[in-house]
């Protein structure tokens, strides 16, 4: 039978203007070990656990993103609310656009949240963010792709660039230049993770 956690409500204090909870944490800490029962713990109302044979730094790491977590999601109900509750089809387009961003950003904190959490569990199996150790017997082919990407990319880019110059003319009436250019932005954020591949698959080959 899983033992259930003990939960521990607990305001920290205040110092310089921000709060402290790492004197709780180390209490917990202290609990778990001696208990050898999961714990979590509550700071302001909101729920965190204290994760089995983490490190100080772990743990800190996990909490942070828990937090963020909370904060990303009480900011997609407001931009849902925002765009769901405007008279004006371009901002809630817009709006949109940014509620997309929003979601994405929110499964990715939610992967690297779990993944951190697995990792100081030293769980066997895959993880949601897999370890960059993993490249398999494909690094040649990868390495050559992400050459190749990486052209297609700024070349697109290029392009993209004289299309928007081209939209100037209507940058104060439409939203045409806007969605050109963060396209562009989405292009130079494909070439950063192209590059980061590129460079840590290439440093394994030496």
């Amino acid at each position: 039978m899983t033992a259930r956690p003990a939960t521990h409500e607990v305001t920290p204090p205040v110092w310089g203007g921000q709060r402290k909870d790492f004197g709780l944490f180390i209490g917990v800490a202290a609990r778990t070990i001696m208990s050898g029962q999961p714990t979590t713990w509550k700071v302001n109302g909101m729920e965190k656990s204290m994760i089995a044979g983490a490190s100080v730094w772990e743990q800190q790491v996990y909490d942070h993103l828990v937090e963020h977590l909370d904060d990303e999601a009480e900011m997609l109900q407001s931009y849902e609310r925002l765009a769901d509750g405007t008279d004006s089809p371009a901002f809630a387009y817009l709006a949109r656009l940014i509620l997309e961003d929003e979601r994405r950003h929110h499964r990715l904190l939610h992967d690297l949240a779990q993944t951190v959490k697995a990792s100081a569990e030293l769980r066997d199996g895959p993880t949601p963010i897999p370890d960059l150790g993993l490249w398999g017997a494909d690094r040649d082919r990868i390495l050559a792709e992400t050459e190749r990407y990486l052209a297609l990319e700024k070349a697109d880019n290029r392009s993209l660039d004289t299309l928007a110059k081209e939209l100037r003319d209507v940058k104060d009436t439409t939203a045409w230049e806007l969605i050109v250019r963060l396209i562009q932005k989405d292009n130079e954020k494909h070439q950063s993770i192209l590059q980061f591949i590129h460079d840590r698959a290439s440093e394994r080959q030496m």
